[in-house]
């Protein structure tokens, strides 16, 4: 298999630093393409999960610790003599995780940091509302509590006739997580919002007790999909943060 096809959007701005971002619950690789094409300071490749996206006809992965380490591979292949940044969003905070931990321990790539928005620690228990038992109008339920869908989408039926399968299997993957007492070498960021109604500052604290390096932690405003709402601006932080980290090592 072509490595890329895990990358359908990315672009080399030939510095040596390489961002590869995994997408919430519900989204896809697309979900960073205006970062592709308006970062200057890092390589950013946006990860495409089988079953999603551009992927839509393959059979998805349903367990976290295969699929990280398939992505672990395809980033390995792409970024020798490159410093590795990863950044999660929610269940991608989760995948982001255990790609970190299996590129550190079978690997030679220097990661340099991870980063993790609106998840909490990997060794405490979420609190969602919903599981991928539930019916489909549980999950629709949830989606509206949760925001970052338009209400008009979740009130078209064609849409989710659509989406809900391939929601509900992101959900199944998410629930496939489990904390095995893995801890990182790598410094670890974590970022949370004010109004995220599932999370707490301590919910992200506890990111600390998973990295024998740098922590540091920063809340915005906005709920649990306030990086959409920030746009640009967030992206900017990112690559500030990267910046940061790349002269100090």
């Amino acid at each position: 298999m072509d490595m890329k096809i895990w990358f359908p959007f990315s672009r080399d701005n030939l510095t040596n630093v390489n961002l590869f971002c995994f997408h919430h619950a519900g989204g896809s690789a697309a979900n960073y393409k205006e970062w592709v094409s308006e970062s200057k300071e890092a390589n950013i490749y946006s990860v495409e999960l089988p079953g999603k996206g551009t992927r839509r006809n393959e059979e998805p992965i349903l367990n976290v610790d295969d699929l990280g380490v398939e992505i672990a591979k395809a980033i390995e292949s792409i970024s020798k003599d490159r410093k590795v940044v990863l950044f999660g969003h929610s269940m991608g905070a989760a995948i982001a995780f255990k790609v970190a931990y299996y590129l550190e321990k079978n690997t030679d790539i220097q990661m340099q940091l991870l980063i993790v928005a609106s998840r909490q620690a990997p060794h405490y228990k979420g609190k969602d509302k919903y599981h991928s038992t539930m019916a489909d109008n549980s999950l629709i339920q949830e989606l509206y509590r949760l925001g970052g869908t338009p209400k008009h989408l979740l009130e078209n039926q064609e849409f989710l006739n659509f989406v809900i399968p391939s929601i509900k299997n992101d959900y199944i993957l998410h629930e496939s997580f489990s904390y095995n007492g893995e801890e990182l070498n790598t410094p670890i960021i974590a970022h949370y919002s004010e109004d995220d109604v599932d999370l707490t500052e301590l919910d992200l604290l506890r990111w600390q007790e998973v990295t024998s390096n740098e922590y540091a932690i920063k809340k915005f405003q906005g709920g649990h999909f306030f990086f959409y709402e920030l746009g640009n601006t967030y992206l900017k932080i990112i690559e500030d943060t990267i910046i940061h980290y790349n002269a100090n090592m």
